[in-house]
């Protein structure tokens, strides 16, 4: 669209690009793989400011029905992570803040990730993932973080109501049920908890429609490119 104003005469859209990356599982480690395999745990990632404190109040209602709950926060920036340590020692829950290469330590109840390019080796053993952004009115224009990776990796992702940067893809996903949208504390808790209590992740048939759709981008794309160099 923004091309078009421009008033450019050939433009082509094909999909988004960002659907073309391919994940392979067996390539993602983490070194508390056998903590995440065990555990009961949720992972709310890419947060922001405001966002964290309704993490905290969800899991606050989640730990009456799960006591050994753990809640796994990928601050979008991670120099908050002091901040949110904070945050939890307001409500009395144990808080580790966690950086790359280190072991969850026993006892603590909200992980508070310190580094950086890991989200994928949390989506690979999660049930359930809030992606952030989506929740704060004033950015309502510029909302929304990428869920693609969480979706290819078989998380059952929520989200607020301002994904404006991404409302296509989550379009798609609330339509095969990929993805949720939640307003509240209450309605993330119950969803998760449900989650919580299934043996299985997302099905694997609705992952191949997005891998399959990756492809017909890629392949889409690819072919117009040919065309243009070719002539």
């Amino acid at each position: 669209k923004n091309l078009e104003k421009l008033e450019l005469k050939k433009v082509y859209f094909k999909g988004n690009i960002k659907f073309i990356n391919q994940l392979d599982n067996n390539e993602i480690k983490n070194i508390n793989e056998n903590i995440l395999i065990k555990k009961r745990f949720w992972f709310a990632a890419s947060t922001h400011k405001e966002e964290e404190i309704f993490c905290l109040k969800t899991h606050l209602k989640i730990k009456k029905k799960y006591k050994d709950i753990l809640t796994i926060i990928a601050p979008r920036h991670i120099e908050r992570a002091q901040d949110i340590k904070s945050l939890s020692k307001k409500f009395n829950f144990e808080a580790q803040i966690l950086n790359k290469g280190e072991p969850i330590m026993k006892k603590k109840e909200i992980i508070i990730i310190n580094s950086f390019g890991v989200l994928q080796e949390y989506f690979k053993f999660s049930k359930s993932v809030f992606m952030g952004k989506s929740l704060i009115q004033k950015l309502k224009n510029d909302s929304g973080q990428n869920p693609i990776d969480a979706a290819k990796l078989k998380c059952k992702i929520y989200h607020g109501p301002y994904v404006s940067n991404f409302h296509e893809i989550y379009d798609l996903f609330n339509k095969h049920k990929v993805s949720e949208k939640i307003h509240n504390v209450e309605e993330l808790s119950n969803k998760i908890s449900m989650d919580l209590n299934k043996s299985n992740r997302i099905d694997s048939e609705k992952i191949e429609i997005i891998n399959n759709l990756g492809k017909k981008i890629l392949n889409d794309t690819c072919n117009e490119l040919d065309k243009m160099l070719n002539k």
